[in-house]
């Protein structure tokens, strides 16, 4: 054989190694799990929240996974602490991004999202947050999506119903600073309908989760400025520290708290002190309808206690993930424009539809704590009678 038919058998061999080479590497792909990012709190006194949006958001991949993955893909979620500080937010996002994860659920609160959003948003990579609620983050062209609604018009109700449950009395407001991202504008959003002709007024104090503040002496000064009812804007360990400080006291004052008090920890933490406490939340912890009982039955299967909001709040993002992942056949690539493109996706207590900002709108509860258990009272935005009942 001459060098010239060498070259060509040579040729020949090579391009057949090739196209093996890419068959072969074609399958592999076809097989690679896909990465999935979740960022949140899991460490330290305001873990609860962090903890319970890990598991939902695994309960549902698991779940994924015992149905064939992803066009036949499995799941992988990859997990980091962001230790509730904004520094460490960003900095586990850009790990997770090295790490080529595809999304990334998370984070708990908003002063974490900001600081995580400085690093997902020039990379591209979308970042569902479970249970973020500030409207700092609403109406913006980004990469951020959120199945929790933004709170002013939850905040307004609320504020209107603690008004009649607190007879216009003062009110006594404690906020934490170290998520004042979210904390202060939900003050103000509350209290601008809680000042109204003829409905008292508030005293604000701020404290730093952080530095351990003395809750005595903060409740000390608003009882003796006549306060009537307290609201409380921090985190479920600090609602229930400052509800058992209160009654240590022998104050028998009026609570009440925002969203993210609504976990385990308040009812595990606070006990009798935290009985009769009201509540706002986009989470009605006792509803009847056959998606929901299933989730919470197979939350508690699966990790033996039953989930709060924010287990159930990253189900759904997970779930809502994976629809638009499977418009994009697993690829990070138009994956903003396939979660826009979603339409009534099969929430726990109904239809989700991102806006064009990445938005959505649900109900709102006014809930309480009796019998040591949350109970849902009565929707926000419906009438109830001045004791709180429907």
């Amino acid at each position: 054989m001459g060098v010239t038919g060498k070259l060509r058998r040579g040729r020949i061999w090579a391009s057949l190694l090739l196209a093996v080479g890419l068959v072969v590497a074609g399958r592999s792909w076809q097989h690679q799990p896909i990465r999935i990012g979740f960022a949140a709190q899991l460490t330290g006194q305001q873990a609860e929240l962090g903890r319970q949006e890990r598991d939902g958001t695994l309960l549902a991949i698991e779940e994924a996974n015992r149905r064939g993955g992803l066009g036949g893909r499995p799941l992988r979620l990859l997990v980091q602490d962001d230790a509730g500080q904004a520094e460490r937010a960003a900095a586990v996002d850009r790990e997770l991004i090295r790490q080529d994860v595809v999304a990334i659920i998370g984070h708990c609160t908003t002063t974490q999202t900001q600081a995580a959003m400085a690093v997902t948003e020039p990379a591209g990579m979308v970042l569902l947050g479970p249970t973020c609620s500030s409207p700092t983050l609403s109406g913006r062209d980004d990469h951020f999506f959120r199945v929790y609604p933004a709170f002013p018009e939850s905040a307004r109700h609320f504020a209107r119903q603690v008004t009649r449950l607190n007879h216009g009395g003062r009110l006594g407001v404690l906020w934490d600073l170290d998520n004042a991202s979210f904390t202060q504008p939900y003050a103000a959003t509350f209290l601008e309908a809680y000042r109204g002709p003829g409905r008292g007024n508030a005293v604000q104090k701020p404290f730093s989760s952080r530095s351990r503040p003395d809750f005595n002496d903060l409740l000390q000064q608003l009882r003796s400025e006549g306060v009537a009812g307290l609201l409380i804007i921090a985190s479920d360990a600090d609602a229930a520290l400052i509800a058992q400080r209160t009654r240590l006291m022998g104050w028998p004052v009026p609570l009440f708290a925002g969203a993210w008090a609504q976990t385990l920890t308040l009812l595990e933490q606070g006990g009798h002190a935290v009985e009769g406490m009201r509540l706002e939340q986009s989470y009605a912890p006792d509803a009847r309808n056959p998606r929901e009982q299933a989730f919470r039955e197979a939350f508690e299967r699966r990790f033996g206690h039953p989930p709060s909001f924010g287990a159930a709040f990253a189900y759904e993002s997970a779930g809502i993930l994976l629809a638009a992942l499977a418009r994009t056949q697993g690829s990070p690539r138009g994956l903003k424009e396939a979660l826009l493109s979603i339409h009534d996706f099969p929430g726990l207590s109904g239809p989700i539809t991102f806006d064009r900002y990445g938005d959505v709108q649900r109900p709102f509860y006014l809930t309480a704590v009796r019998g040591g258990r949350f109970v849902t009272l009565a929707p926000l935005e419906g009438p109830i009678s001045p004791d709180g009942h429907p």
